[in-house]
């Protein structure tokens, strides 16, 4: 269970919105692993601030400054992440024939934030913000493996999976991260981060198709072009950085 008022408040919130339809307060309380008082206490004060509703039956449900605030994130993380990465994304594809997927992390789950699908006919397909636990998979994976060092041991914690502290390990000495069907039968991907200034993860890019022919590319080719490709990202990051400090 989540320690302070905080973190149990963000678990209520999330716990919500994994599910479609509206939940009680007692449902509520067993998956998020906390009293029922205590439930009742914390969705009054989300209540107040207008990020959960109820419905006549008392059910629970996201409330309207949710949407609100998600918009403002949305936008601002397509102007400030999404938009420099999509042309380099596009090139990517393009030049190893495979879907090229943008993510970063959410809490303990790795989010899609952009995608560019290659023309082939058989092709990967994922929606935007389309959500996988983030140590699955190498566009999740990679993500684990260069979050922040206390933010990894309460991932590590809570996942209860003490070998893949080694796997993590590996991947961050190694820059990049090669998986096959841990996420979708059958598909393989590459990834590699995307780090700010101060080597602090931002996002992760992966490269991702059919497992038989992402091997016969050659996971070596893959991993040099992911890797070329989040450089190239991050330098069209800091352009953009600073571009905005000349226009202040």
């Amino acid at each position: 269970m989540a320690d302070g008022p905080l973190e149990r408040a963000l678990e209520l919130l999330s716990q919500i919105a994994q599910d479609p339809r509206p939940i009680t307060v007692p449902e509520l309380a067993e998956r998020a692993g906390m009293p029922t008082s205590t439930t009742y206490r914390l969705l009054a004060e989300l209540r107040r601030h207008g990020l959960v509703q109820t419905d006549g039956r008392r059910a629970v449900s996201l409330g309207t400054r949710v949407v609100a605030l998600g918009r403002s994130a949305e936008e601002r993380l397509r102007e400030l992440l999404v938009e420099p990465a999509e042309p380099i994304m596009e090139r990517l594809s393009r030049e190893r024939g495979e879907t090229v997927i943008l993510t970063a992390p959410c809490g303990p789950e790795a989010i899609v934030l952009g995608v560019v699908e290659t023309e082939q006919r058989v092709r990967l397909s994922y929606a935007s913000y389309r959500r996988a636990p983030i140590h699955l998979g190498a566009s999740g994976k990679i993500l684990a493996a260069f979050l922040e060092e206390p933010d990894r041991e309460r991932l590590l914690a809570a996942l209860g999976e003490p070998q893949l502290r080694a796997c993590l390990d590996e991947i961050r000495a190694r820059g990049w991260c090669l998986t096959a069907g841990e996420v979708d039968l059958g598909v393989s991907a590459v990834a590699a981060p995307i780090l700010d200034r101060r080597r602090r993860l931002l996002a992760g890019l992966s490269v991702a198709g059919p497992s038989e022919r992402m091997a016969d590319r050659g996971v070596a080719a893959h991993a040099a072009a992911v890797r070329d490709a989040a450089r190239a990202i991050e330098a069209a990051l800091r352009l953009r950085e600073a571009d905005r400090m000349v226009g202040v």
